[in-house]
């Protein structure tokens, strides 16, 4: 693949650039130290919780902590995960959340990822890809291979083509590593693999004795063939991102108690056209006590943020 070098700045101009960015940092520090009982109090009345913004700001991970986003990006997919090992995004959302995709990266001190997951070429998965490929240094790209040509496709091809980025296919059973990360490719089955939704990549992560599901589009099909090939301790998580966005297509029943979330957050726009989530899924997750405090929905909460000590799950938004 073509690199593209990237143009060095003169010794003057970092100069320039390190003592801005110093200026900025102690005029921070000293905002904060003169008005931050204010600010806390004015984010206070709006319901607004000023140590989650903070956390934000500090552009770190706590040692010994994953934090999983599930980021709004309004009728599609987007999920953050990171910790001190590194980086992983898992699809990006549609071309029309692609800049506040780039501003929450960039709030997080996102500037490199490690695997970058585009789980199915829909366009509500893969619209800021190419701003993904073009902006942050990614080491891996996984993606089902298509045939599927659109604008969204092309684009990402040709942002892929423009980089020294890694590219692999996702085959069932291969796991992958990032420090005490690891996660396991689950699906799709090699003759799925048509561009639709259950050509989506399935994955099982696990940080310590903690696991999550992520599920992209993948209808009952796909669950059932993942049902037919894994055994359901393989399965069991405490946390599922919901398939196709609540949608009665996906979350069967069988997968749902082989899976078994302590969590499940729904990805998906207020007022969507399609009706997402739909009333059967919610039903049946409420059903399995997925429900009320642990039921997580992009539409009602926007950005969710939970973190994973290791042994146990918590909501931070």
């Amino acid at each position: 693949m073509k690199h593209r070098s990237k143009p060095e700045r003169s010794r003057k101009s970092k100069k320039i650039t390190a003592f801005l960015s110093s200026a900025l940092i102690v005029a921070a520090a000293l905002i904060y130290m003169v008005f931050g009982d204010q600010i806390a109090g004015l984010l206070e009345e709006y319901g607004l919780d000023y140590s989650k913004l903070s956390s934000l700001l500090t552009n770190d991970v706590a040692d010994g902590e994953l934090e999983v986003h599930i980021i709004d990006v309004g009728q599609g997919d987007s999920i953050l995960v990171r910790s001190k090992d590194g980086v992983i995004l898992i699809d990006s959302g549609p071309n029309s959340a692609e800049e506040n995709l780039r501003a929450h990266l960039n709030a997080c001190g996102i500037k490199a990822i490690d695997y970058f997951i585009c789980t199915h070429p829909h366009e509500d998965h893969i619209g800021g890809a190419d701003m993904i490929l073009n902006t942050y240094e990614v080491g891996t790209l996984i993606m089902p291979e298509t045939d599927v040509s659109t604008v969204t496709v092309d684009k990402l091809l040709d942002a892929l083509e423009a980089h020294e980025v890694g590219y692999e296919s996702p085959v069932v059973g291969a796991v992958y590593t990032l420090g005490d990360i690891s996660f396991t490719i689950l699906a799709p089955d090699e003759s799925l693999n048509d561009g639709g939704n259950n050509s989506s990549i399935v994955l099982r992560l696990k940080y310590g004795s903690t696991y999550f599901m992520f599920t992209g589009d993948a209808e009952a099909i796909t669950e059932q063939m993942i049902l037919d090939r894994f055994p359901a301790y393989q399965l069991k998580c405490d946390f599922l991102k919901v398939g196709h966005h609540g949608s009665y297509t996906s979350t069967t029943e069988e997968f749902l108690t082989a899976v078994s979330p302590e969590y499940a957050a729904i990805s998906c726009e207020k007022g969507n056209s399609y009706g997402h989530p739909h009333r059967e899924t919610l039903n049946l997750l409420k059903k399995y006590g997925v429900t009320g405090d642990k039921l997580l929905r992009t539409d009602t909460m926007g950005t969710i943020i939970l973190i994973s000590d290791g042994s146990e799950l918590r909501v931070e938004s």
